[in-house]
């Protein structure tokens, strides 16, 4: 049985001070704050909720024990106890596109998350984070001493967010399907991709952390077939190529979709030996 899982550790995203960012948020914007704001805030307290969710050693990942990492699983290892951004120099700005699509074409949209990256106060990175924008925007406290990539939790609780908002259920139950399916049974592949122009090798996970889910089956719909795929690659900056979460329409002729990709910038360009 899972009894943790390094999908909120402070691990791979130590420095983000939860409980402080939350109180001080509250205390002078939650009274007054318009809605749209108050959603924003909740979302932000959430991912800092599931940066904190659990504890993991937090030593060096040198120096971390070799049987506490095989006590997780690879998707594991690869998205949240390894540092992505140990090759990148700073400072240095990751642009990633976002794009939202539905059979509904009136609901789609283009949206961009922008990471700007400077020296940490410590050997990882200081992270500041702005993902979407305008009424979409998310806000997320800056994250000092950062070694995973950001961008994976946060696109992971902001899919978690949606479909708790579309079903009327509760994010942490989509959050514990998530982590249980990326420790029991997310697969990992090697192969290649394309990131501007060059080929790349990359590793592929993929799940359906719902496809198992008896007890909410209706209030979920075609939820229940969510299926979420990262490409991850040591040759692009960041570490992360590609996400995406993706539900079939009940036709089949269609998709719900979110993807977050990697935008190519010539100083980002991947390595060549």
């Amino acid at each position: 049985m899972l009894q943790s899982t390094p999908f909120s550790t402070t691990t791979a995203y130590p420095g983000c001070r939860c409980a402080k960012s939350i109180a001080r948020f509250r205390k002078t914007t939650m009274i007054k704050a318009p809605a749209h704001f108050r959603q924003t805030l909740r979302c932000a307290c959430m991912a800092l909720l599931w940066l904190a969710g659990t504890t993991v050693s937090a030593a060096p990942q040198a120096e971390r024990d070799a049987t506490e990492q095989h006590d997780f699983s690879q998707a594991n290892r690869l998205l949240f106890m390894t540092d992505h951004l140990q090759g990148v120099e700073t400072p240095a700005v990751l642009e990633y596109a976002f794009a939202h699509r539905e059979k509904d074409n009136d609901r789609d949209y283009d949206d961009r998350v922008t990471l700007n990256i400077t020296d940490g106060a410590q050997a990882g990175k200081h992270v500041a984070i702005d993902f979407l924008s305008g009424e979409r925007h998310r806000y997320m406290p800056d994250v000092d001493n950062a070694r995973g990539n950001p961008v994976i939790m946060m696109f992971l609780q902001n899919d978690v967010s949606t479909l708790a908002q579309q079903t009327g259920g509760s994010w942490r139950y989509f959050q514990r399907r998530v982590k249980f399916a990326l420790q029991d049974s997310a697969s990992v592949t090697e192969s290649t991709a394309d990131y501007g122009g060059s080929e790349v090798a990359v590793q592929r996970i993929e799940l359906e952390p719902y496809a198992e889910a008896q007890g909410h089956r209706e209030k979920m719909a075609e939820a229940v077939k969510r299926h979420y795929s990262f490409v991850l690659s040591d040759a692009v900056p960041g570490g992360i190529l590609e996400m995406r979460a993706s539900t079939p329409t009940a036709d089949g002729r269609g998709e719900t979709l979110d993807r977050i990709t990697l935008l190519p910038a010539e100083r980002n360009a991947p390595k060549t030996p």
